[in-house]
């Protein structure tokens, strides 16, 4: 059986054998604190490692990850022609020029719908999704709706062995409906700005589901512009 990693080395310590396909991975963080980077580093692997890689432009156009991947050595061009990297376009709305856009950014029946059209082009392939960020289409809808759209949509990622992320920007949704939400994902990554030794710092909470448990850690990170995600050995783990 295939197992899946993110590519961060730090973080990949704690997986212990990985990930299997179908299981969904939630990211919650705070703006700028480097959720686009570690869909990006998601992706590299991804495309590294045989997967079929779809991403999801919610916050910025695709061009962004583009651009992103770009500057760690990943040409888009290759793997776009030949199907192994695909971009939805949820940002631009009519004006995209993307072969895949969403022209209604708070329909969820038209994203949903959307989604399940180009995930179905890929039968037995091992995939890889990303939404980034998933909390962007949930603004302002009603928490009924929400909680109705996650249940469907990753009851149906689950049972097409789907490996998906789902990005949340911390603060755009309600905090119970983050807590509802989050029991319906396999693992949990939390990522904030924090304070050690007076000094700002990005922390990693890594949270998962183990044996009916939940454990989790937290380990501090830097971004390098060259190699990404760095996870601070040197720190160790922040208490």
């Amino acid at each position: 059986m295939h197992r899946a990693y993110f590519g961060i080395e730090g973080l990949d310590r704690n997986l212990e054998q990985g990930l299997t396909y179908g299981s969904q991975i939630m990211v919650e963080g705070n703006s700028g604190v480097g959720k686009t980077v570690l869909a990006g580093e998601f992706i590299k692997e991804g495309l590294r490692c045989g997967d079929t890689c779809v991403y999801v432009a919610c916050d910025e156009p695709p061009e962004v990850m583009r651009e992103h991947l770009l500057s760690f050595k990943v040409g888009t061009t290759a793997y776009e022609e030949t199907g192994r990297l695909v971009f939805i376009d949820a940002y631009e709305e009519d004006e995209s020029t993307e072969k895949y856009a969403l022209n209604d950014l708070r329909n969820l029946e038209k994203y949903f719908a959307l989604e399940t059209e180009v995930l179905r082009g890929y039968g037995n392939r091992r995939v890889r999704l990303v939404v980034d960020s998933l909390s962007t289409l949930l603004t302002n809808l009603d928490i009924t709706d929400i909680l109705d759209f996650h249940r469907t949509r990753i009851k149906q990622l689950r049972k097409k062995g789907i490996l998906t992320m789902d990005v949340f920007v911390s603060g755009v949704l309600e905090p119970k409906l983050i807590t509802i939400t989050g029991h319906l994902y396999n693992f949990i990554l939390k990522m904030s700005f924090s304070n050690y030794n007076h000094k700002p710092v990005r922390l990693m909470q890594i949270g998962k589901v183990k044996s009916q448990q939940f454990a989790s850690s937290n380990h501090m990170f830097t971004i390098s512009p060259i190699y990404g995600i760095l996870v601070s050995a040197d720190m160790g783990v922040y208490e």
